[in-house]
């Protein structure tokens, strides 16, 4: 098929996957509760962004599979990281009551204030993407190719961000002619070339001035999981940046493993108030350089079957977090996490572990309260609880050491008989799910197998949400 052919055939597909999801006047809230004013509106805000995922998860599914595209081309690691990531312009906030809380809040996006902000912004971002194309044009010396192909691939995945909110309140979106996946490609024939983590840090972070106030272990990509590569890049970072000084940051990203086994590491560098994208940049880390440090995920295609199969329907929405938050997760041994839940409205939950180590693999029920039988991991959240985080244990890290992802299933009715097979073993103290013993892909089919159906008098809405942390020995 001639290019340009098959181009507007691909742009045709996406339109066709957004028109799915354009058109609509929508507004989109979120309620959240908290100690003082400020936390809860981060709840709120945070309720209003999960909102937004839903919606952001189906646009870009349809987007791979409707349109055909690479997954990096349709925003995919928005899904893979967090939806507080996504830009939320006009983003308002009003007093709510408390519900024995000391302070409510509501955040709302709605369609007729926050639109025309898009339309806006993504006008300017188009512009600047225009004219960066035009200043590459003729640009042979490497460094400043290599720069303003980095600032090229910055813009066009903060297009990407605002996109996914705009088509989630409904605006239409035109496809852009631009690959991230070309970009990366180009780029990566231009990268510096790090012996060590500690360079690779180095190189990073070279002429950059700021205070670090987070920076996150560097997933894989396509993965949630914080392996020792990426936490290792992560203390390095840190460590590089000790000292300097200057306007609050953020720092996460990726890593990607190339054929010849060195790591392509692409670094995003946030604005640590505004949370807004300031810059991309990128090493590649040679196979060498990061000897004893596992690379690769421990079960990808075990994520790959969690995120895909998550279950929502109706309003509600469910939630995992810990006191340290729910991204790029790593403890050490001897801390202590708390978990807590929220549901976004009344209904009932249970907790599903799959523990996933070197050493073997296995899924448990995670007991939530004192009761006998089922009873134990079955939590109701009554009206005046919803939304807000319900704790559901403390606990402390201790070998064996491994990943583990957490998976809520919520459910606006009673879970009859809708637990899976479990078992308790008497030497780990778990309650283990029958069969996923080596095994915890069973465990989850298992769970996905159970899923609420259709009663009389309505349908049962359903909603689930994961949690994937790593623990280490230090």
């Amino acid at each position: 098929m001639h290019h340009s052919a098959a181009r507007v055939l691909r742009c045709l597909a996406w339109a066709t996957a957004l028109s799915l999801f354009a058109g609509a006047a929508w507004a989109i809230d979120g309620l959240g509760y908290g100690a003082t004013e400020e936390a809860a509106r981060r709840a709120a805000a945070a309720d209003l962004a999960a909102a937004i995922q839903v919606r952001v998860k189906a646009v870009v599914e349809s987007c791979t599979q409707v349109a055909g595209r690479q997954a990096e081309d349709c925003g995919s690691r928005v899904v893979n990281r967090t939806a507080t990531d996504l830009p939320l312009l006009g983003l308002q906030y009003a007093r709510i009551a408390g519900g024995g809380e000391a302070f409510g809040a509501r955040a709302m996006l709605d369609a007729a204030t926050s639109r025309p902000l898009y339309e806006q912004q993504l006008a300017r971002l188009r512009r600047e993407l225009t004219a960066q194309r035009a200043a590459i044009e003729g640009v042979r010396e490497r460094g400043q190719r290599y720069d303003l192909l980095g600032r090229q691939i910055a813009v066009l995945r903060a297009i990407q961000d605002h996109s996914l909110v705009a088509v989630a309140l409904g605006l239409k979106v035109e496809d852009l002619n631009a690959s991230e996946a070309a970009l990366m490609a180009e780029r990566e024939k231009l990268e510096d070339s790090a012996d060590s983590i500690a360079f690779a840090a180095r190189l990073l972070m070279k002429d950059l001035q700021g205070t670090v106030v987070a920076a996150e272990p560097l997933r894989p990509s396509n993965s949630r999981e914080a392996t020792p590569l990426g936490s290792a890049l992560g203390d390095a970072l840190r460590t590089e940046m000790t000292g300097r000084g200057g306007p609050p940051m953020r720092l996460g990203g990726e890593y990607r493993l190339l054929a010849s086994g060195d790591a392509d590491i692409v670094l995003e560098i946030r604005d640590g108030q505004t949370n807004e994208l300031a810059g991309v940049r990128g090493v590649r880390l040679l196979k060498a350089g990061y000897g004893g440090y596992r690379a690769t995920p421990l079960a990808p295609d075990f994520e790959r079957l969690l995120r895909q199969g998550e279950a929502v329907s109706g309003d509600m929405r469910a939630e995992l977090v810990t006191t340290q938050g729910a991204q790029a997760l790593r403890f050490r041994s001897g801390e202590s996490l708390k978990l807590a839940a929220r549901l976004s409205r009344a209904g009932y939950f249970y907790v599903v572990g799959h523990v996933v180590r070197a050493d073997g693999q296995f899924s448990y029920l995670l007991p939530l309260q004192d009761g006998e039988g089922d009873a134990r991991f079955v939590r109701r959240v009554p009206a005046d609880q919803a939304n807000h985080y319900v704790e559901i244990g403390e606990f402390t890290v201790e070998p064996p050491f491994g990943t583990e992802h957490l998976q809520i299933i919520a459910s606006s009715r009673a879970p009859a008989r809708a637990l899976p097979r479990y078992q308790l073993d008497a030497q780990s103290g778990y309650y283990l799910i029958t069969g996923s013993q080596g095994n915890a892909r069973a465990g989850l089919m298992q769970t996905r197998a159970l899923k609420p159906k259709v009663q009389a008098g309505g349908e049962t809405a359903v909603a689930e949400g994961t949690l994937t942390f790593t623990t280490t020995a230090q």
